[in-house]
């Protein structure tokens, strides 16, 4: 009966998701990303945190876009899981903080029981940084689940301890070595979505309807994760909004590619962000973390430490978990240039 059901409400619900899904618009994006920001920063509500950080003390480790699934042949996380784990443990012992900046679980894919008891180890090393009050989470469209106190309360409860918020976006406030300010502004990314940066019954629509109808019809929608052009635009779209913003980094995840410094330093392509400007010319505004779901393994994310900003990956070596710094600049350096 699911395989007859599938057939016919499939092409409806994938035509339904690409009319309100995730492609992204320039207004949309902007409004979200700015009232989101505005919100945290006057303390209006309860959508964000704002922290006053030392860079020579405070460091930090954020990763983004783990997707934890069930461990079937659809759970993308399952191969990076060793890598992740060892990473967190390194940043553990090294006295990080952790931000976890959304999509942590698949739950577009897979009911939160499905996915909690299969993830145990990877949620334990989480919840270490939360002993030590250095925590935070935001959440994604696809853990759109924990915008919500009670499912969080409900699910979460047996591994961290409650409460557990659960951000919309983060900021970060402290002052360079120039004596500058700079506000580093840290959100999943996936604002300017119709479908999952919305008012409280389309978050309620799409965390308690939308999802389940998904996992029933076995339907993964056009999202920046997967597609190409998606991705590139809503980075662009991104540095965009960041490059008009006075002494501001962005970062963000979502998109799955890594971006450090709007590409301005990069040296591999593939960090790179299609805009306009030349290299000499883009503001380095906008970073993205990249994921913790490659399908090799490998996990990439953004360190904030001794006063540097770094674009990370974790890959095997002979089995054997290995960091590499693929980029890194002095945040003194970045805010000269902003």
């Amino acid at each position: 009966m699911q395989k007859i059901l599938q057939k016919i409400f499939r092409p409806f619900f994938i035509w339904l998701s690409g009319k309100f899904g995730s492609d992204p618009k320039k207004e949309a994006v902007f409004k979200s990303l700015g009232r989101l920001y505005n919100t945290i920063t006057t303390q209006k509500k309860h959508s964000g945190i704002v922290l006053d950080i030392d860079l020579a003390t405070d460091n930090f480790i954020i990763f983004s876009d783990q997707h934890k699934g069930n461990k079937d042949w659809a759970d993308d996380f399952k191969t990076n899981e060793h890598n992740y784990i060892t990473a967190l443990q390194y940043y553990h012992q090294q006295c990080f903080n952790f931000i976890n900046l959304g999509d942590a679980e698949e739950l577009w894919k897979y009911m939160p029981d499905q996915v909690i008891p299969e993830n145990g180890e990877a949620l334990q090393a989480e919840a270490n940084f939360q002993a030590d009050n250095k925590y935070y989470r935001t959440f994604g469209n696809h853990d759109l689940l924990w915008k919500s106190n009670l499912d969080v309360q409900l699910h979460l409860k047996n591994i961290f301890q409650m409460p557990l918020p659960v951000y919309e976006g983060i900021v970060l406030r402290t002052i360079t070595e120039s004596q500058k300010k700079l506000s580093i502004y840290l959100t999943h990314g996936h604002q300017g979505d119709k479908m999952s940066d919305n008012n409280s019954f389309s978050t309620w629509l799409v965390a308690h309807v939308w999802s389940p109808i998904q996992r029933f019809l076995e339907i993964n929608i056009n999202t920046p994760a997967n597609d190409i052009y998606l991705r590139d635009k809503h980075n662009k779209l991104m540095y965009e909004w960041s490059s008009h913003k006075r002494n501001l980094v962005l970062i963000t995840g979502h998109t799955h590619k890594p971006v450090f410094a709007s590409g301005k330093y990069s040296v591999a392509e593939e960090h790179q962000i299609n805009v306009p400007e030349t290299k000499a010319t883009l503001r380095p505004s906008y970073f993205n973390t990249g994921c913790c779901c490659f399908n090799d393994g490998d996990i990439t994310g953004i360190e904030i430490a001794n006063g540097f900003i770094r674009l990370i990956k974790w890959h095997s070596e002979n089995n054997i978990p290995a960091r590499t710094v693929l980029e890194e600049k002095k945040l003194d350096e970045i805010e000269k240039e902003l």
